[in-house]
């Protein structure tokens, strides 16, 4: 009886290596698929198209755009004691602690004071709350912010009116026009304030 040669297998050796090639050549070919698959799968029937799901919104229904010129208008006091008096409420008119004008101030400032006569003598006032400005930012106090604000007005006026002869003063919160109350923060808001008298 002859020796089995070296190269034989047994049947369930080979039996177990049939298996695994198999095996190994599908999940080979089943990720060569899932490589050259790359269209994205059908929707199933009964569904729409999948943007029906999607909620489209325009951005701009949501923004209100605001212009300056609108608040502006507002700034001649609604019902002043004085007939011949326009006050001029600074928080619309100037940032806080400054008071450079923005452009448009000065053709507002104007049709507010179109009714005074050519010619005639005019007042600036600038005045401001009772709360101090904060030293530690700004090297100038109340007195001096209200002459600023009061000259900016009188230098809009006098571009647009120049037949008006301007006197500018500033008074800080030496002249409030009511009296403050804590809770109150309107009447802060009330005394920060630019005047434009014209005189007899």
């Amino acid at each position: 009886m002859s020796e089995p040669s070296g190269r034989s297998l047994t049947p369930g050796l080979t039996a177990v290596l049939l298996c695994a090639g198999l095996l190994l050549g599908t999940a080979g070919t089943a990720a060569a698929e899932e490589e050259q698959n790359t269209a994205p799968p059908e929707a199933p029937d009964g569904l729409s198209e999948l943007g029906s799901f999607v909620a489209r919104h325009d951005g701009a229904e949501f923004i209100r755009r605001y212009d300056g010129a609108e608040f502006v208008d507002r700034l001649g006091a609604s019902d002043p004691e004085e007939q011949d008096l326009i006050i001029l409420e600074t928080d619309i008119l100037f940032n806080s602690n400054e008071w450079e004008l923005p452009p448009s101030a000065g053709d507002h400032i104007a049709e507010l004071v179109s009714d005074i006569p050519e010619g005639a003598s005019v007042t600036v006032h600038g005045h401001t709350d009772s709360r101090p400005v904060n030293e530690e930012l700004y090297e100038f106090d109340n007195l001096e912010l209200s002459e600023n604000r009061a000259q900016a007005v009188a230098e809009a006026l006098a571009e647009k009116r120049p037949d008006l002869q301007l006197t500018v003063e500033g008074f800080g919160d030496s002249e409030p026009a009511v009296a403050e109350d804590d809770d109150d923060p309107a009447t802060f808001a009330a005394n920060r304030r630019v005047e434009i008298r014209a005189n007899d």
